[in-house]
């Protein structure tokens, strides 16, 4: 049982020196194919093998109780290793690194505001039209005239707030 102990822990230390291998040349491990699979995921990477540097497969379980006591950030800092060197080789691979969550947000951002900024302008108009359709209310009362003339001078007035609001509403008149 001591053995098996003693082999895992091996097995935990030799991976954090490949992952930290990885991170610093990654160009000399982009063209393995079951390295590169074995990076996408917590488990894949416990599962990984290579007798060479002495890792064998481990139960993820396992790699998490024994990270937590063999390195002082425990098992998130061997997965941010993990996480690092999928990026690198990634970039390696590509020559670009994938977006991180903080270029996704920023771009996130940039497209809210820009709605923001349309929507605001948008009710700056909308606010216009409503203030000149309450003027032309308030010169039709006033306005000394026939039935008739009324009526015209209502369907002009309709005819112009129509015309602004598809203006406001889809850009077109």
């Amino acid at each position: 049982m001591k053995k098996n102990k003693e082999i895992n822990q091996r097995t935990i230390l030799a991976t954090e020196a490949l992952l930290l291998e990885i991170i610093k040349l990654p160009d000399g491990f982009k063209n393995n194919d079951r390295l590169v699979q074995a990076l996408k995921s917590q488990g894949g990477l416990a599962k990984y093998e290579d007798v060479e540097r002495h890792i064998g497969s481990v139960a993820i379980n396992t790699v998490k109780s024994l990270s937590e006591l063999l390195f002082g950030d425990g098992f998130d800092g061997l997965d941010g290793l993990r996480i690092n060197a999928r990026n690198a080789i990634d970039k390696a691979l590509k020559g670009k690194i994938k977006k991180s969550n903080e270029e996704s947000a920023r771009q996130k951002l940039e497209s809210t505001e820009k709605t923001l900024a349309i929507t605001q302008q948008s009710n700056f108009l909308l606010n216009t039209v409503i203030k000149e359709m309450r003027a032309h209310l308030k010169a039709m009362v006033l306005q000394d005239g026939t039935d008739e003339e009324r009526l015209k001078r209502y369907k002009d007035i309709n005819k112009k707030v129509e015309a602004q609001l598809n203006y406001v509403n889809h850009g077109e008149i």
